[in-house]
């Protein structure tokens, strides 16, 4: 980079550091731009019909976000031009069920090589990728007794 995308940016870090090395304010800007399409998610947009799925509602469904405050937001998240056609009710559940299990499997490979990094030979198969980044840190310190945003 010619320009360091953060301040505290160390060129070739593993994501852990990189993730440690982030302002407070940049990490909180992650958060929250995340928790707000969350909140819209879970029902709190209320658009007109939304049920949410554990009232009855479909499972995986994002309501439209194109129009909403005041007609500032221009696009929808998913095929925000319209591109794509309309799909059945058959290719839409086997889209959602895809869908499910690309994420569980992303958790669980996630959480992996966070195993990995962190106790070096708990995942067998990434054990024996030479160079794996090994991580000093605490992975799960924001949920420890001891924790401050400030120290």
């Amino acid at each position: 980079h010619a320009v360091a995308p953060y301040r505290g940016y160390v060129a070739g870090g593993t994501p852990f550091e990189q993730w440690d090395n982030m302002p407070l304010l940049a990490k909180a800007q992650i958060f929250i731009a995340v928790g707000m399409l969350e909140s819209y998610g879970e029902g709190a947009g209320n658009p007109a019909g939304y049920v949410h799925y554990t009232k009855g509602g479909k499972p995986g469904y994002y309501p439209p976000i194109k129009g909403r405050v005041g007609g500032q937001i221009q696009f929808n998240l998913y095929d925000p031009f319209n591109w794509f056609p309309e799909q059945g009710a058959e290719s839409k559940a086997r889209g959602l069920k895809s869908e499910i299990l690309n994420g569980r499997a992303a958790m669980i490979g996630i959480m992996g090589f966070c195993s990995e990094a962190k106790v070096p030979g708990s995942v067998p198969f990434l054990h024996g990728i030479e160079g794996f980044p090994h991580y000093d840190g605490n992975v799960m310190i924001p949920f420890s007794n001891d924790f401050s945003l400030f120290a």
